[in-house]
């Protein structure tokens, strides 16, 4: 009988589903990247929330660095990738409320981070850059 109890723990484990569901949010932002240049953000709001067994997902970011306010938001359906630690699809990225960049590739990653540790985005060309540090996190 003794035997048996490791095989049936480990069993118990295996055929636990795994957290597919996450949300990030953060209000502290590190840096801001606008044409290959780096401004330290000075205000942040952002919000990722992304399903791996479905594809659905959501990330806005909100910032300001260098006098400018940024928007990076996921294009809702546009999602090519979706992993516990990287979301890849299209984004729009809004200088003063313009957009800079419409329905650009790019990833969300690192998205797998403690609270209290950075995330990161870029977009294909690396030419726009968002990173924060996770505030809080929920996995579900």
């Amino acid at each position: 009988m003794n035997a048996i109890r490791p095989f049936a723990a480990a069993a118990l484990l295996l055929s636990a589903p795994a957290l597919a569901g996450h949300s990030i949010w953060s209000t502290h932002g590190l840096y801001i990247g606008d044409n290959g240049a780096t401004y330290p953000a000075t205000s942040t709001n952002l919000t990722i929330s992304w399903n791996e067994s479905t594809f659905a997902a959501y990330a806005s970011f909100h910032g300001t660095a260098n006098g400018n306010t940024y928007d990076f938001d996921l294009v809702g359906s546009s999602v090519t990738s979706v992993t516990a630690s990287n979301i890849t699809g299209l984004w729009n990225i809004q200088r003063n409320g313009v957009l800079i960049c419409t329905g650009c590739t790019g990833s969300a990653y690192g998205l797998n981070a403690a609270v209290g540790t950075g995330i990161k985005f870029y977009d294909s060309t690396y030419r726009y850059h968002f990173s924060a540090t996770v505030d809080a996190r929920q996995d579900y």
